[in-house]
């Protein structure tokens, strides 16, 4: 049996920690594998563990909150446990993680999930990733566009795992028919044109990077031509009274809507019009493949480090637009609003992430490099 050791900050509601879970779950499962996690701390809103997966908390190891110390803290567990592989998910959990196990005889696989170029383009920032980077085993990607970032001594080690459809998603997504008559695609999930009347829907923490201003800025210079169209945006953070304003300043109370999180999204969105990431950056959108595996029609922006465009051909299965620019995003929204035929033909090839991002492709990956 291999023992895997993941390591991570915590187990907050982001992207990579979710990722981190579904993995680590799937892997547990397997009678071949042992899994454990180690975080350095616990937060106030987290994920709920799958059961079965232990956890190891570094501050209830620790005499005192020091960066020596954390650095002794992970390497005395790393040989307590004694792991076939060590699985570190971000770039600084995965410098530290390098830097307490140098003379151990172990070596980290690093899981890139946010963008390298926003902290380490240069200085010691960047020095220091990319000497304890060359002492790593493998270096995970999610796109191209990461491993672009290191130099070609590195990149040598680079391998591209796409982020999985979750299993709970595979479950609750739908699967759109469809019939072929005189040569065109007709939906036969309520696509038509009558549909016109709905929602456009994202989801999301509320930070100043996920940038929802820019749907709301474009979706106010639309809201007259649809009045029968309002936007919903699920999700929770420190930017919603900033947003709140945008709305009341743009007239759009009303037609505008901060649910707050959802806790069910699937349910929540799978009858929208339209689902729209807005972000200026991501690392590889969870939620915008999860609105692809339910077979919505999707705008995002082109953004860093290149997620959007790894899982969107432009105007096949989505549409991508420049970040930050409104009156391209209100055009795609326009368009797809419009033209029923187009949106029902991405909305079929959107659906096909189901396939190429299955949690089984995804977990055979993994264990190729495990």
């Amino acid at each position: 049996m291999k023992k895997i050791l993941f390591y991570i900050h915590s187990l907050n509601k982001g992207g990579a920690e979710r990722v981190l879970l579904a993995v680590a779950d799937e892997l547990n499962r397997r009678s071949e594998y042992e899994v454990v996690i180690l975080t350095d701390t616990v937060d106030e809103l987290e994920y709920e563990i799958p059961a079965g997966l232990r956890r190891v908390i570094l501050e209830d190891r620790m005499a005192r909150e020091s960066a020596g110390c954390r650095l002794q803290a992970v390497r005395a567990f790393v040989r307590e446990y004694k792991p076939d592989r060590f699985v570190v998910f971000m770039l600084s959990s995965a410098i530290r993680a390098v830097l307490s196990t140098i003379g151990t005889g172990y070596k980290v696989i690093a899981a890139v999930r946010s963008n390298p170029y926003d902290d380490y383009s240069g200085g010691r920032n960047r020095a220091l990733l990319l000497m304890t980077m060359g002492l790593t085993e493998k270096i995970i990607c999610q796109t191209g566009y990461q491993v672009d970032f290191f130099p070609m001594r590195l990149k040598k080690k680079c391998v591209v795992i796409s982020n999985p459809i979750f299993r709970d998603f595979e479950l609750k997504a739908k699967t759109i028919t469809y019939d072929k008559k005189g040569g065109e695609e007709v939906c036969q999930a309520g696509y038509e044109e009558s549909a016109v009347s709905g929602k456009i829907v994202a989801t999301g923490r509320l930070f100043d990077y996920k940038n929802h201003s820019l749907l709301i800025r474009a979706f106010g210079e639309l809201a007259e031509k649809f009045p029968k169209v309002n936007v919903v945006i699920y999700g929770e953070g420190p930017y919603r009274r900033t947003l709140e304003k945008e709305i009341d300043d743009a007239g759009l109370v009303g037609r505008v809507f901060l649910p707050g999180d959802s806790k069910d999204v699937a349910g929540d969105i799978e009858d929208a019009l339209l689902y729209v990431l807005p972000s200026d950056t991501e690392g590889l959108p969870n939620a915008l493949m999860e609105a692809m595996a339910l077979g919505l029609p999707v705008i995002a922006t082109d953004c860093p480090c290149g997620g959007p465009r790894s899982l969107i051909q432009d105007r096949v299965n989505g549409i991508l637009t420049p970040v930050g620019d409104t009156q391209a995003m209100k055009a795609a929204m326009e368009e797809l609003l419009t033209d029923v035929k187009l949106r029902t033909s991405i909305a079929i090839k959107a659906g096909n992430i189901r396939k190429t991002n299955s949690i089984d492709v995804i977990m055979d990956k993994w264990c190729e490099i495990l």
